[in-house]
């Protein structure tokens, strides 16, 4: 009778720990790089224990062939990756944000290392998405995350097959969305670049001989950093009601 429980045990927390670690390893703040591999590992393995006992029930019982086993496995890791990587594609709208605003406002040669893309970008990136990973941590987000991980098995059931149309269309949809966002949180930078830009171009035709460059570069650079810190909050109250409407969608 033991001999028979405990497989199927085994089976069915290894079927959650399966779908929780990929999505642990790449989604927003709980995957980030800084974090160590270990670490993640381990709370993704936590957070199968917790949610275990209400998952159970549901899960099936142990196919007796190994390619069937494989094939489970298989499919509760794609799903458990590709949700973490929609997830992940919200988080990237800062950066754009941050690539473009450094771009036209001169600050595009100024890198820093930014923990949420695991390499050196644009320090109003890096600067953008430090705040944000902050606000979403502030304003409690983390925990409609941990929620869509434990409400993607009544989203997607472990018992239902895996279509990739749905998949591929919906992270379309989500990558889109995230440049559109990050666009329009630039929208002001791009509209004062382009005035400026034009400014300068007149000024240079009437004036020949004027060092429009000189005198142009630090009124740039001032203006950059007075709109950011102008804009900085409603930058951020745009990003983490628009963040709470993707998460909302992803996990239903």
């Amino acid at each position: 009778m033991l001999s028979n429980i405990l497989p199927a045990e085994i089976f069915a927390f290894l079927l959650i720990t399966v779908r929780l670690a990929p999505l642990i390893m790449v989604v927003p703040i709980f995957g980030e790089r800084s974090i160590p591999q270990r670490v993640r590992v381990g709370f993704a393995m936590m957070l199968a224990m917790v949610i275990y006992p209400t998952l159970s029930s549901s899960m099936p019982p142990m196919p007796t062939s190994p390619i069937a086993l494989a094939a489970i496995f298989f499919k509760e890791m794609s799903i458990g990756l590709l949700i973490g990587l929609t997830m992940r594609i919200l988080m990237s709208a800062m950066h754009t944000a941050g690539s473009v605003i450094a771009f036209q406002t001169g600050l595009s040669a100024v890198q820093a290392f930014d923990p949420s893309q695991g390499t050196q970008s644009v320090v109003v990136a890096a600067l953008l998405n430090l705040i944000a990973t902050v606000m979403i941590l502030a304003t409690n987000l983390h925990h409609l995350m941990l929620r869509g991980m434990v409400y993607s098995y009544d989203k997607f059931p472990v018992t239902d097959t895996l279509v990739m149309a749905d998949f591929a269309s919906v992270a379309v949809t989500f990558v889109s969305s995230s440049f559109l966002l990050g666009f329009q949180i630039a929208s002001p930078f791009i509209v004062y670049a382009m005035i400026y830009n034009l400014s300068l171009g007149l000024i240079a035709r009437m004036v020949q001989g004027f060092q429009v460059f000189f005198v142009g570069m630090p009124i740039n650079l001032f203006m950059g950093f007075f709109l950011t810190m102008s804009l900085l909050s409603s930058i951020m109250n745009l990003f983490l009601g628009r963040f709470r409407e993707h998460l909302l969608a992803v996990i239903g």
